[in-house]
């Protein structure tokens, strides 16, 4: 096994995951058996040399998967406080490449009108053509080769942690840049309270394959010669304070695990949730520390 981001093979692995326990936390999750997809026990990892962590083996959801996540309304949400980040850095003439669109809501918050997204769903894509908004089913690989070079900025937000090629899709998006192009990039952030969370079956395949450090940007930003102009993490948000207080309290008991699904556990994360819910109001913003998301914008050079 080598690093998908960097290919080298200076591994550490940070704990194993039982198939029978990730596959309980999503039948509780989706109501749906997904042994189809997870039929092996998982490798949490951690490449020595960029820092990437990531799952071994790189598995993904299908179409039957992320459709079963649609009916959460949290899921695909039009307001993100990262679209009001990224927006900053486009112009109102610019040329802007989204990949992993959905049905374009980025393109509400920008003025400029040369906006082209790519997404698999042809439903994501009829949505998007009754606002007028340019949606391509198109893969990023076959779009940078026949437009290479052609784009201001090229963005992504909350897709390259899904993606089980890291190294090739990021090539890509640095493909179809302009120099003096930015890519701006959107994870969950491995710098923030994310990292200790138990029993989040989002953050683990066939959700999310890989998980994103400041590190790790650094070191695509020097391999790649890109330039860093932003490094933005966001402070936890509204919705998120019950889960970090929770995940807070819980650490101060239990070591950390990726899946624990014992009575003590439990017990322990029903307790902190309660005692969370009355911290949450002393909890002032200035006390806040980076949240769910980071945001990173590179300049081609």
């Amino acid at each position: 096994m080598s690093c998908p981001l960097c290919e080298t093979q200076k591994l550490k692995l940070i704990e194993t995951i039982k198939k029978e326990d990730i596959l309980k936390l999503y039948k509780k999750l989706t109501s749906k058996d997904l042994s189809y997809l997870l039929n092996r026990n998982l490798k949490y990892l951690e490449c020595q040399n960029c820092k990437l962590r990531f799952y071994d083996p790189l598995i993904t959801g299908d179409e039957n998967f992320y459709n079963a996540l649609q009916k959460f309304s949290w899921y695909y949400m039009d307001e993100k406080e990262e679209y009001h980040i990224a927006k900053k850095y486009i112009g109102e003439n610019s040329n802007v490449l989204e990949v992993g669109s959905g049905k374009g809501a980025f393109a509400k918050h920008i003025a400029t009108k040369k906006y082209v997204g790519l997404d698999f769903s042809k439903h994501a894509k009829e949505l998007a053509a009754k606002n007028g908004i340019k949606i391509e089913n198109q893969m990023i690989h076959a779009h940078a080769g026949d437009h290479q070079g052609s784009y201001d900025v090229v963005v992504s937000f909350q897709v390259l942690e899904h993606v089980s090629d890291p190294k090739g899709f990021i090539e890509d998006k640095i493909k179809a840049l302009k120099i003096g192009g930015r890519l701006i990039i959107a994870v969950p952030t491995e710098n923030s309270f994310l990292k200790y969370l138990t029993n989040a079956a989002l953050n683990m395949p066939p959700h999310h394959v890989t998980r994103w450090s400041d590190d790790t940007f650094n070191f695509v930003a020097k391999k790649y010669n890109l330039k860093i102009i932003d490094l933005y993490h966001e402070k936890v948000q509204s919705v998120h304070k019950n889960l970090y207080l929770t995940t807070l309290l819980q650490c101060l008991v239990l070591k950390h695990k990726m899946i624990d699904l014992s009575f003590k556990r439990k017990l322990i994360s029903k307790v902190a949730g309660l005692v969370s819910r009355f911290l949450n109001e002393a909890l002032v913003e200035e006390m806040l520390p980076n949240g769910h998301t980071v945001l990173v914008v590179m300049e081609k050079q």
